[in-house]
């Protein structure tokens, strides 16, 4: 099958309709609103000749007039690579023979200079790749632009950013236009920019659809938006976002917490190799346990826990039990300036209050330590009938 549209698209259909049509088949069947359209499979593109009379068919079903020919990968819009910008778009086409024609461009640029350094530089393998092409009609936009789930910069997922011009949204995604900037905080009304292009309306709009983007695809999401004369809102494209720090595994403990970044301290200025990262986690769990601490490291579950390659310390029961958290200021300062000043700032935080107690069992501890300091023959599993003394000088 060389054509199929796009509301006949799921996600396991990724191998012959690439990221971008697999997400935007997704995204129709979860209900939401996008530019109807079809996609050109894999399958042509191995064959390597453009079937135009297939497109032009494709192109008369959906109406005509102008379409957006966009390209659909199978390394795009992953997880771990989302390939922004590396393959060709080419908007406003009109006609059987130009659709052929954008098409051709889109294959071509799966090879382009810019295409083939990310693919190297993210691992892909050529070989393992192909390009399929996705064509929509075109949004009229009066107002269009970006909208991340999470704060990109800070990698925080109680905001979204809203990017957004006048007209197109290319003039965003390639920085053309110096854009309106919304920060959306969970649980605070949206900001308006006097004289910008959203209202508070449209703001929540877009809030809630990130929200329920977000929730489908099980990750933050990177969506490309747009609003026509009409005051409808579009939705063009979702994708992960690749560039987030992965979050703390979930420990089951009452949040927030507070983690700090543990690995240095031990040499490792960059991430732990797998081997490397299970070395720390033992040596740590056998710490942990002579202390009488959670144990269990590798389960996320312990005052150290390894995220993205990297070893954190938990550091929240610490600030919360009110005999010790006055003195991690100055324990900081081995860190610099910067870090004491910021854990200064979160003990004024009222969601990390004190709390009467150390920030661990004493019992445990206590008998670990009481068992370390006895004589030796306490601690061999037979009493021995000969006990030494110390001689004379």
């Amino acid at each position: 099958m060389n054509v199929i549209g796009l509301d006949r698209i799921d996600a396991g259909m990724f191998e012959s309709v690439g990221g971008k049509a697999a997400g935007l088949g997704e995204m129709i069947a979860s209900g939401e609103r996008v530019p109807p359209g079809f996609c050109l499979t894999v399958e042509a593109h191995a064959s390597g000749t453009v079937p135009a009379d297939d497109l032009a068919a494709a192109y008369e079903r959906l109406g005509g007039g102008p379409v957006a020919v966009r390209s659909s990968a199978t390394a795009e819009d992953l997880p771990d690579a989302s390939f922004a910008g590396q393959q060709d778009t080419v908007l406003d086409v009109r006609g059987a023979d130009a659709l052929v024609e954008a098409v051709r461009r889109c294959w071509a640029s799966l090879d382009s200079e810019r295409a083939v350094a990310y693919r190297e530089a993210a691992g892909v393998d050529r070989a393992d790749t192909r390009m399929a092409v996705v064509v929509q009609r075109m949004v009229d936009a009066t107002v269009a632009g970006v909208l991340f789930t999470a704060d990109p910069l800070t990698g925080g997922r109680s905001r979204m950013v809203v990017d957004a011009a006048r007209g197109p949204g290319t003039a965003v995604v390639d920085g053309s236009v110096t854009p309106d900037h919304h920060v959306l905080v969970d649980g605070e009304p949206a900001a308006v920019i006097e004289g910008g292009c959203l209202t508070a309306a449209r703001l929540e709009e877009l809030r809630a659809a990130g929200r329920r983007l977000g929730e489908h695809f099980g990750s933050p999401q990177d969506v490309e938006w747009a609003y026509d004369a009409d005051g409808v809102l579009w939705l063009l494209q979702s994708r992960p976002i690749t560039t987030l720090f992965p979050l703390p595994p979930d420990a089951g403990k009452p949040g927030p917490r507070v983690y700090l970044e543990a690995g240095h301290m031990q040499g490792m200025l960059r991430p732990f190799t797998p081997m490397g990262m299970d070395c720390m986690t033992r040596v740590w769990a056998r710490w942990c346990s002579f202390h009488g601490i959670d144990t269990d490291p590798r389960a996320g579950t312990s005052a150290l826990t390894p995220i993205g390659g990297r070893l954190y310390l938990d550091l929240t029961d610490v600030m919360r039990s009110a005999p010790v958290r006055g003195l991690l200021p100055r324990a900081m300062e081995i860190y610099g300036p910067r870090v004491r000043r910021s854990i200064e700032y979160l003990l004024e935080d009222p969601r990390f209050p004190p709390r009467p107690g150390p920030p661990f069992a004493l019992g445990p501890a206590l008998r670990s330590v009481r068992g370390s300091c006895r004589p030796p023959w306490r601690t061999s599993p037979r009493r021995s009938p000969v006990r030494t003394r110390p001689g004379p000088g």
